[in-house]
């Protein structure tokens, strides 16, 4: 039986999409963050090459959020938002949280 293999993707600046390459992750970097047709371009290529997961920087991830859930909406791709080498917005932690808590039914994480 042949193994099927489903690459992951890292999406964000240079210098934040860089160290994935060391664990075999396939970069896709964003110059400018405010170009929103280069990002529509690099989530359609990533779609149509059967990515299982991408990895977004939060700043690129709260950007373009609703172009994420235009494009994911009707295929397997698991998008994850991630800081930036420089900075955290904690945008990612937040978005993990409400999944967990939407999946379970109840927030796992708040603290008692």
């Amino acid at each position: 039986m042949q193994r099927r293999t489903h690459p992951i993707a890292a999406v964000g600046d240079y210098e934040s999409v860089l160290p994935f390459q060391a664990i075999g992750l396939k970069q896709f970097v964003i110059d400018d963050p405010n170009d929103d047709k280069k990002f529509r371009e690099i989530l359609i290529d990533i779609i149509n090459k059967q990515y299982a997961i991408c990895l977004i920087t939060e700043d690129i991830y709260e950007k373009f959020d609703s172009i994420i859930d235009e494009l994911t909406r009707d295929n397997m791709l698991s998008v994850i938002p991630v800081p930036t080498l420089k900075y955290s917005t904690g945008f990612g932690s937040k978005q993990i949280k409400n999944w967990v808590e939407k999946a379970v039914g109840i927030d796992i994480f708040a603290n008692k």
